[in-house]
Parts: C-alpha cells; sequence; structure tokens
C-alpha cells in the first residue's frame, strides 16, 4: 500500500491528465456527418462525457469554431452547437500573454504550418497542461498529448 502523501500526488497527476482540450478539427468533426473523422468524433466526444472529463475550449477556438459552421453548416446547427456546450465545457479567456507568445512562436517559424488560433491553443494547453482532443497532426508534432493520437489521423 502507498503511502497516502504518495497517493495524493499520483491522484493528482492522473486528474491533471484529464483535463481536455477541444480543437476545432474535434468540433467540426463531431458536428458534420460528413466530415471524415465523424464517427470516431462522436465516439471519443461520447466516451469524455461519459467518463467525465474536464473540457475545455479556447476562446480563439470558439471564435474559429463558429465561424467554421456557421459558413459550412448554418445558423441552427451553430446554435446548438453553443447551446449544446453551455455548462459543460470550460473556457480558457485567451489573455495578452498567451497571445502575445502564439504571435511570438508563429513569427519564429514564417507562419508556415500552424494558424495563430493553433499556436495559441498549444501555448493554453501548455501553460494548463491540458491533452488535445484534435484531428491535426500539428499538435502531437509540437509535442503536445493528443486524442485519439496521431496514428488515428491518417
Amino acid at each position: 500500500m502507498l503511502p497516502s502523501s504518495t497517493t495524493g500526488i499520483w491522484w493528482t497527476l492522473l486528474r491533471m491528465a484529464r483535463r481536455i482540450l477541444i480543437d476545432t478539427s474535434a468540433i467540426f468533426a463531431i458536428i458534420s456527418s460528413t466530415d471524415d473523422f465523424h464517427h470516431q468524433a462522436r465516439n471519443t466526444y461520447t466516451d469524455l462525457l461519459d467518463s467525465g472529463e474536464e473540457l475545455y475550449a479556447t476562446s480563439y477556438i470558439l471564435v474559429e469554431a463558429s465561424a467554421l459552421i456557421h459558413r459550412r453548416l448554418g445558423f441552427e446547427p451553430l446554435r446548438t452547437f453553443i447551446q449544446s456546450i453551455q455548462g459543460v465545457w470550460n473556457i480558457l479567456w485567451i489573455d495578452r500573454g498567451i497571445h502575445e507568445e502564439a504571435w511570438k512562436r508563429m513569427a519564429e517559424r514564417g507562419g508556415s504550418r500552424l494558424s495563430f488560433v493553433d499556436w495559441s491553443a498549444i501555448v493554453a494547453a501548455e501553460d494548463a497542461r491540458l491533452t488535445i482532443f484534435a484531428f491535426d497532426e500539428d499538435f502531437s508534432q509540437e509535442g503536445l498529448v493528443t486524442i485519439p493520437g496521431p496514428s488515428a489521423m491518417t
């Protein structure tokens, strides 16, 4: 039997690993029945909800996802999405520090590959120690833990 102080540390680490940042790629895949990852996204999302994971989206991800849903699927799917996450997801508001660090990293890479929203998500996920739910290999290539995982995205 582990000492109670050791048990507490492991429990804390396990809980930290259960905080999930949901990326635009996963949001759209959950909502759009024509998305290539729709079934996998729905199953993963259902599993996250059923297991009581803490779900997060950044304010920038919500703006990006809302614009994408509205443009491709219309207002009613957007309204349904926004209503469905209220009280279920936590919003990480991008502050000046995250915004500036995201821009610094993007500028260092010459603006290639990742969007500004992606960089802000990476910085926020690193700061808050979040796992990213995404169908975008760029996050794992930047060293972040992703679900369902890079092999599921090909």
